[in-house]
């Protein structure tokens, strides 16, 4: 895991190395969280919002443990990519670039691997400098305070999130998703794949 205590380490590496989450955006968590979920006899209620419980009618802290569960498990070795992420990373990494994955994934050391060579299968050994997994759910500050001031681009779907990396002085990029929908910040790029975001960031 990179221990950036110096800002002089930040800003070394500032011009190539983008930090990124990872469900939603490098993986298709949802997809398959839904397929995992109807093994188990699950319904899906509603569709396009980001609350679980609400999505299966079922109580938050079942739908907190369901999460947990899933990231937990064995599936995690084997999400498909998002959209055109293989794509759009490629060219980024093709351009110099490398990722510092940041996910609120679970502390559980086995999902973690499994997440890292999930990760490599899909994209490459050499593309992730690090891949920093946070407990499920968890707030993504303490590891984007180590980049403040950097300027490096953040990549997320979450609003919330996404607007942290702000507070901190990253470039965040938010990619669409119906749950995104009302972020307006106006200093919070849109992008709706990996494409534009390549795009946005080669110029």
């Amino acid at each position: 895991m990179y221990k950036l205590d110096e800002k002089k380490e930040v800003s070394n590496m500032t011009n190539k190395v983008i930090l990124t989450d990872c469900d939603g955006v490098l993986l298709d968590w949802v997809t398959q969280f839904h397929d995992w979920m109807t093994s188990k006899g699950y319904v899906q209620e509603v569709s396009d919002i980001y609350d679980i419980s609400t999505m299966y009618g079922i109580e938050k802290q079942q739908g907190r443990a369901l999460v947990r569960e899933f990231n937990e498990s064995a599936w995690m070795g084997f999400l498909p990519a998002f959209r055109d992420a293989r794509s759009g990373v490629a060219k980024l990494v093709e351009a110099g670039y490398q990722f510092v994955v940041i996910t609120s994934l679970s502390l559980d050391e086995k999902a973690r691997l499994l997440r890292i060579s999930n990760l490599k299968n899909i994209f490459g050994k050499d593309v992730f400098t690090d891949v920093i997994c946070l407990d499920t759910g968890a707030d993504k500050d303490d590891e984007l305070v180590k980049y403040q001031d950097s300027e490096l681009y953040w990549i997320e779907d979450k609003t919330e999130n996404a607007e942290c990396g702000l507070k901190y002085g990253l470039k965040p990029i938010i990619i669409t998703h119906e749950h995104n929908k009302d972020c307006n910040n106006p200093d919070i790029a849109r992008c709706d794949d990996w494409v534009e975001i390549a795009d946005l960031i080669l110029g």
